[in-house]
Formats: C-alpha cells, sequence, structure tokens
C-alpha cells in the first residue's frame, strides 16, 4: 500500500487499549519508585545587599563597582566564614556537617548589588538552619572587616596630618610638633600609627569603608522544595508510558500489516 491509513492506524492503537494501561502504570510506579530512590531536595536563601557611598569614593567605573561586589562575595564563601558556620553548626545546634558537604549543597548568585546565599537538603529544617548560621556567621565577619575598614581610613587621615607636622616642623615652618615633644617621638609616632594601617588594612579583607553589606531577608528563608514533588514524578511516569505505549503499538501495527 502506497499510503497510511490514519483513522484505521489510529483506531488499531486505541483497540490495544490494555497494552497502554499496562504501561501507564507501569510508567506511574516507576515515577513512584524513582521518587523514593531520590528524596525531595529542599533550599533555603539568605540575601545581602551591598551599596557604595559614592560621597566617598566619587564616581566608579563599572570595573571598580565589579571589584568591591567579588569582594564582598569572596567573603561570603570564605574559609573563614565556613569554619565559624560549621563551629557554630555544632555548638549550637548539633548538627556536624563536614566542609565537603557543605560546599557540594551551597550556591551563590549575584544580581546587580545583591548576593543570593542558598543552602540545599533534603531535610527543610537542616537547610533552614545551615543557611541562618551560615548568613549570621557571614554577616559578623562582613560588618567586623567593615569596622576595621573604617579604622583604616581613619588612621590614614591622621597619618596624612602628622606627616604634613613633620615637613613642616623639620623645615621650620610649623610651630611645635603637633602636640610631641620632638621630632624623634614624632616619627616614632608615625611609623606606630603605619604599622597599626596595615593591620588594619588586613583585617578588612580587602573591603574598602564607602560599602555597605546588609543582611536584607533573614526573615524570608523557608526552605522551598526544589527537586522531588512526588505528584509530578507520578504523573510523568505515567504520561512516558502512554507515550511510548502508543510508539510502540503503532510501529507493530504497522510491521505486521500493509501500513508499510
Amino acid at each position: 500500500m502506497d499510503g497510511i491509513d490514519i483513522v484505521k492506524l489510529i483506531k488499531k492503537i486505541s483497540s490495544r487499549w490494555y497494552i497502554h494501561t499496562v504501561l501507564m502504570i507501569i510508567g506511574g510506579l516507576s515515577g513512584l519508585l524513582f521518587s523514593y530512590l531520590n528524596p525531595p531536595v529542599y533550599e533555603s536563601s539568605a540575601v545581602f545587599s551591598v551599596t557604595i557611598d559614592y560621597t566617598q569614593t566619587g564616581a566608579l567605573t563599572d570595573i571598580q563597582e565589579d571589584q568591591a561586589m567579588r569582594g564582598v562575595g569572596s567573603i561570603l564563601l570564605s574559609d573563614q566564614v565556613i569554619r565559624q558556620t560549621l563551629t557554630q553548626l555544632i555548638s549550637e545546634f548539633n548538627l556536624e556537617l563536614s566542609q565537603s558537604d557543605f560546599l557540594n549543597n551551597s550556591f551563590m548568585d549575584r544580581e546587580e548589588f545583591q548576593w543570593a546565599l542558598r543552602y540545599r537538603d533534603p531535610d527543610p529544617n537542616k537547610a533552614e538552619l545551615v543557611i541562618k548560621t551560615w548568613a549570621k556567621s557571614a554577616d559578623s565577619i562582613i560588618q567586623e572587616a567593615l569596622t576595621h575598614s573604617q579604622a583604616s581610613s581613619a588612621l590614614l587621615d591622621n597619618l596624612y596630618e602628622m606627616k604634613v607636622c613633620f615637613q613642616e616642623s623639620s623645615s621650620g615652618s610649623g610651630q611645635g610638633y603637633c602636640g610631641f615633644n620632638d621630632l624623634e617621638i614624632l616619627t616614632s609616632a608615625i611609623s606606630e600609627i603605619s604599622g597599626r594601617i596595615q593591620i588594619e588594612k588586613v583585617s578588612s579583607l580587602g573591603l574598602f569603608n564607602a560599602l555597605s553589606v546588609s543582611l536584607v531577608n533573614e526573615g524570608q528563608i523557608s526552605p522551598s522544595l526544589v527537586r522531588g514533588q512526588r505528584n509530578l514524578l507520578v504523573l510523568s511516569g505515567v504520561l512516558i508510558g502512554l507515550i511510548l505505549s502508543i510508539v510502540a503499538t503503532a510501529v507493530l501495527i504497522m510491521k505486521r500489516s500493509s501500513f508499510i
């Protein structure tokens, strides 16, 4: 036969309803089994917002703004934050989590001037505890770093004034030694402040004092289901079984008859 009688083929396929039923049941059971073998996964998230005080920095290029955002992001998933998070999980909740497990289930997304932290786990309570502890640890470390950055900025201003005073005193154009008894003591003070500035810079973790970082959605981190919806898996299995049964039945009918 040169062509295919579509109507006749559809009728023959429909007459094999029992095959479709069996494969749909098998597909549904497969979806159900898959849902048990692969437990649902829940995700909790927290968001940090980053702002820049342009009155202090002046206009910044896109590259400079990107570097500032990357600096915050590097702290959020730094070894220091991870260690503090895991330590607090044990001490506060008796929840032991290895660093590898934490990293395998942790995610970070950046959108404009926000960083989103995400943690996934089959246990929704665990996902919520981890993200809360992670966000809290990151926030405390970032705020401390910003405090050191502000201290470094203040010391730099002080150092500048002392250096100007030293230059004026050395040339004889200044009056006194900025409250110090002589140039030697002033020089020693300048050296001391320079050392303190270096310490504060290291403790600032690369952040500059014009930054402001805020944990903005601490109250909205209840876990949501991101994988493993059982009803959807069962329905998908049923539909796959139906499609496979229709295709298989059509091929068998066409091979056994004059449709091809």
